[in-house]
């Protein structure tokens, strides 16, 4: 307890020694300044700037996805320590962002056991973006005067709302609406074929990491790739991420069976789901690599495409190549799009 409160009282004496010392870089949040820049967050919160921010650090993998999106690059200066570490993000940021290839950025953290602000602070944000749930966090980082957006994306419409409130709050309103028209009209254009679907096949979601029997409900972005691409989810309950047993799964006995991050062979070896369907099949497939079809962002598009393009190969585009091109493209631009899918 006396540790955390020192780390507080620590926090703030460098942060009060930051506003003597750099007098034009004070927090749009403080008094006596007009704040014509509003944006609401997963919390409800609304996020007052005086200007567009321009010191932005994301603590969220997604989030930084989305600011490379909104083509806002520059003011990128602290982004999440997993992106150096995780084999499946650092190649394709490393695309993306030379700076992030050179492991220039800073990677300020929050720990486990409490909070870390000294590393955020040094770096003299105007705006920093973490996940709903780290809410010691963002009461901090308001007591501070740092704007701090909460983000969820607990489903397609709020991923969509989060990605034009941080268009807005970074000055890149028009290039939010842009993403975000693109990304419809490309699930609209999908919904259209499924009307031709007559009977549509179920389909099961296992979590990374060869969690088979943690799956996803009716709730929540792997959901809406399944409602997007045509398919019914196996799954009937009304949670996020329940977690079942052998005798469950069997008595569903999807069509499909989609994997996330997990080796087929860890499914096919269990001899207990010898009887499903899916496995008899061999209707068993993963989303590869993980970083082109991450639902948690706008590529949630491109993921929904790939599970139809899987599920009902006969009334899909032959090339699912062509679609990713299309996409990419329009996500990160043609540049960036070619250097992704290298």
């Amino acid at each position: 307890m006396k540790k955390s409160y020192f780390s507080y009282l620590y926090c703030i004496l460098i942060f009060a020694s930051l506003l003597s010392a750099c007098q034009s870089g004070k927090p749009a949040g403080q008094k006596g300044k007009s704040h014509p820049i509003l944006a609401v967050d997963a919390l409800g919160d609304t996020i007052r700037l005086s200007q567009p921010a321009k010191r932005v650090v994301s603590l969220v993998p997604a989030a930084l996805d989305a600011l490379y999106m909104l083509q806002a690059d520059n003011s990128i200066i602290g982004i999440p320590n997993r992106v150096y570490n995780d084999p499946n993000l650092l190649p394709y940021f490393s695309k993306i962002d030379p700076r992030i290839k050179e492991k220039q950025l800073a990677t300020p953290s929050l720990t486990e056991t409490g909070m870390s602000m000294e590393s955020i602070l040094r770096l003299n944000p105007d705006l920093v973006i973490l996940n709903s749930n780290q809410t010691n966090a963002i009461q901090m980082l308001k007591e501070l005067g740092i704007p701090a957006f909460a983000i969820t994306s607990q489903n397609f419409e709020q991923l969509n709302q989060e990605i034009l409130n941080l268009g807005i709050l970074l000055g890149k309103e028009s290039r939010a609406k842009e993403l975000i028209s693109f990304s419809q009209l490309k699930i609209q254009n999908l919904k259209s074929i499924n009307k031709n679907i007559n009977q549509k096949k179920t389909i099961y979601y296992a979590w990374s990491g060869g969690r088979i029997y943690s799956t996803t409900g009716r709730k929540g972005l792997i959901n809406d790739c399944f409602e997007m691409a045509g398919l019914e989810n196996a799954c009937p309950f009304e949670i996020d991420a329940p977690n079942i047993s052998p005798e469950t799964l069997i008595s569903w006995n999807p069509d499909i069976v989609l994997l996330w991050n997990t080796e087929e062979s860890v499914l096919y070896g269990k001899k207990e789901l010898s009887s499903l369907t899916a496995i008899k099949n061999k209707s068993v497939f993963n989303l590869r690599p993980p970083f082109l079809y991450d639902p948690h962002t706008l590529k949630i598009v491109l993921a929904s495409i790939a599970i139809h393009h899987y599920s009902y190969p006969s009334t899909a585009a032959p090339e699912l190549k062509a679609e990713q091109i299309e996409i990419l493209s329009a996500l990160y631009g043609a540049e960036k799009a070619k250097l992704i899918l290298q």
